[in-house]
């Protein structure tokens, strides 16, 4: 989201819509004299006028059709909204409003080959090219007069030139001070704003660097023709591409750099964006995703035991734990340095714990390795809580391998476990473990809790989240029995080797641990074209030498409740209002994890109250129930003295009165500033 702060939009899409309205008018143009004079000429592919250096491809053969349709979409209506976009929203309903006055001539137009592309131009920008093919139109020279005259007309500055025996005709606007570079080569119609750009297409018309590159070859014969359009992204331009936006790109540059090109076709209804094609890998990379793709795919079923709160999820899947683990090895082994830095980890772990990390650990993880973080209630700095769902070969040989570790932690004073509703929580004080096993994306887990559930060992770097995943799951409550994911993930295949989810509705509050301030405040201000994306998936399957690729978008208009929702968890950024109650979890953290709880229980075995304590006094919450276990009395007590207000209840639960109370007067409730009108609970 902090591309979408940053960029600018405004200037970005007015050039595009300029640019593209340019277009229809020349090759429709060119359409009809060629229909009128026919005759066989020199045809060139379009692929071959993209210098190397595009970071994505557009191609589509039905360019007006496409526009027409995503013009019309409940999505683009509500995204022209958005402030930035003001200006481009207009200019494009005009485009649309010739396209439909126009339709015969447009139709027309329509059936032929386009294609966009995008290069870094500097470290803070970036342009575009644009190739159409002309078909037998661009051979006539009434095009390029009438194209001289109707920008002459419209007060552009012409002058022409020649770039590696073409004749270049160059534009010069001077209210924008853009010039508008324009040739045709053969077949094609080459145009763009930048003379870089440009000038490169034209000097590599006999090489072609996409047209002859075959790993792009493969990708692209294999990526549907039919659809809205096809995109294809050259992996190794994309960090310079992200750089434009982003201050450090350093932990990108391996991940893209494990890739060659992905191309997919685009598809799309009232709700769902689609993206469905294959993505080549770079077998001279090293890099965890190459030791990925070696080692097969499975079934993705952690959102089984992950709580239904989830805002993010990662999916690793294999044949088998045991064989990813070896081809991670293989991998790393090819680069010096990450065999070296793993080693090295590997020996002081081993080291520490005088065990052996593929015998005593390793052997009771299944097939999946799954990382989440949930709708966070507030965010407290950059923190945002990481949970780690893996799957077990079974319950009783984690049970029996992880027993090994805890006998190691408990002697050197590095290891406890506490019960929770029939659940064991564990707790590890080790560093560097999990970074060992399954690389950087796990650095955040670091001295885990952990709990076994249905099959799955969860480990969290947060007691409070772990007890949730707990109360969530016995409730019912978990991603899988959620009716709207349910709907959109039927849209993937059921094996994966990576599969990525994201609910921006849901994660839009952890936005504030990841942005920096002035950026978060500008995504509250536009939430509504945020919080409109609930789910975003993007799946990775291994598919013979390439990865059968998937990226699936659904927007849904967010409704005034939504917006509340947001609003009220967001406002208050500086603090938010503690809890009056105390639920189980908080108070197994207070007792167990903090240990920092008073407790006192009736005959009966039921609890009479709870109370929290700071160095042995009376600090915080407190909730005193009735015999029957109702809540008798709730407050709060600021060291050692009732504070703020208190509420009483009868025993069958009925609200009865408050009281305000203020440190140093605490033997008398304080007269109420406003009438107690209702029960808060």
């Amino acid at each position: 989201m902090s591309i979408v702060c940053k960029i600018e939009t405004e200037l970005f899409m007015k050039k595009w819509i300029l640019r593209l309205l340019l277009l229809l008018v020349l090759a429709g143009g060119g359409y009809f004299i060629w229909k009128w004079y026919f005759q066989k000429s020199e045809s060139i592919d379009a692929f071959k006028l993209v210098p190397a250096d595009a970071v994505f491809i557009v191609q589509t053969d039905e360019p007006v059709e496409g526009w027409k349709k995503f013009s019309h979409s409940e999505m683009w209506n509500h995204l022209k909204k958005f402030k930035p976009l003001g200006d481009i929203g207009k200019m494009a309903d005009a485009v649309s409003n010739t396209i439909e006055d126009n339709d015969l001539i447009f139709s027309a137009f329509g059936h032929r080959n386009v294609l966009i592309s995008a290069h870094v131009t500097s470290a803070t920008d970036y342009d575009f090219l644009y190739v159409c093919d002309m078909k037998e139109g661009s051979k006539f020279s009434t095009v390029t007069d009438g194209i001289i005259s109707l920008l002459k007309r419209a007060g552009y500055t012409y002058t022409s030139g020649d770039v590696s025996g073409n004749t270049t005709h160059l534009f010069y606007d001077p209210k924008d001070k853009s010039t508008l570079h324009l040739a045709f080569v053969a077949n094609q119609l080459v145009c763009s704003y930048n003379s870089k750009i440009f000038t490169n297409s034209l000097q590599q018309t006999k090489e072609g660097f996409f047209s002859t590159d075959a790993n792009f070859g493969e990708i692209a014969s294999a990526t549907a023709q039919n659809g809205l359009c096809r995109i294809y992204l050259n992996h190794a331009y994309v960090p310079n591409y992200l750089g434009v936006y982003m201050d450090d790109i350093s932990s990108m540059k391996g991940l893209f750099g494990a890739m060659k090109y992905t191309g997919a076709n685009a598809e799309m209804n009232d709700e769902i964006l689609s993206f469905n094609g294959y993505t080549s890998i770079n077998d001279s990379m090293s890099s965890q995703l190459r030791a990925m793709h070696r080692s097969g795919k499975s079934s993705t079923d952690s959102q089984s035991v992950l709580s239904d709160r989830t805002a993010f999820m990662l999916s690793m899947c294999f044949q088998s734990f045991a064989k990813f683990y070896e081809n991670l090895k293989d991998v790393m082994k090819e680069d010096q340095a990450s065999w070296d830095e793993f080693n090295k980890t590997k020996k002081k772990v081993e080291t520490l714990l005088r065990f052996k990390l593929e015998e005593d650990l390793l052997g009771w993880i299944d097939d999946e390795v799954t990382i989440a973080q949930y709708q966070q209630e507030r965010v407290i700095g950059s923190k945002l809580h990481t949970i780690a769902a893996i799957k077990a070969l079974s319950e009783d040989k984690a049970i029996e391998k992880l027993g090994k570790l805890e006998k190691r932690l408990k002697l050197i004073g590095k290891f406890k476990t506490e019960k929770y509703k029939e659940h064991d929580i564990h707790y590890m004080e080790i560093r560097g473990l999990f970074r060992l096993l399954f690389g950087k994306l796990f650095d955040k887990i670091e001295k885990p809790y952990y709990t076994i559930i249905d099959g799955y060992v969860v480990f969290c770097d947060d007691p409070a989240t772990l007890l949730r995943t707990i109360d969530d799951y016995d409730a019912d409550k978990t991603l899988a029995q959620n009716e709207d994911f349910k709907s959109f993930y039927n849209g993937f295949k059921n094996e994966n080797t990576l599969l990525a989810y994201v609910n921006l509705k849901k994660y839009f509050l952890n936005l504030k641990g990841i942005l920096d301030p002035e950026s978060f405040k500008t995504s509250y201000n536009n939430r509504q074209y945020i919080i409109c994306f609930p789910h975003i998936g993007f799946q990775m399957v291994q598919d013979g030498d390439n990865f059968d690729t998937r990226m699936h978008v659904k927007f849904q208009m967010p409704n005034e409740y939504d917006l509340e929702i947001t609003e009220g968890k967001a406002l208050n950024l500086e603090e938010l209002e503690e809890l009056d109650t105390m639920s189980d979890a908080d108070a197994f953290i207070l007792e167990h994890i903090n240990g920092s709880i008073k407790k006192e229980l009736y005959d009966n075995g039921q609890v009479k109250f709870l109370a929290e304590m700071k160095d042995g006094t009376l600090h915080g919450r407190y909730i005193e129930y009735w015999e029957n276990g109702t809540i008798k009395i709730k407050g709060k007590y600021r060291e050692g003295e009732k504070n703020g207000k208190w509420y009483f209840y009868k025993e069958n639960g009925e609200f009865d009165h408050k009281e305000k109370f203020k440190k140093g007067d605490s033997d008398a409730a304080l007269p109420e500033d406003e009438p107690v009108v209702e029960d808060p609970i």
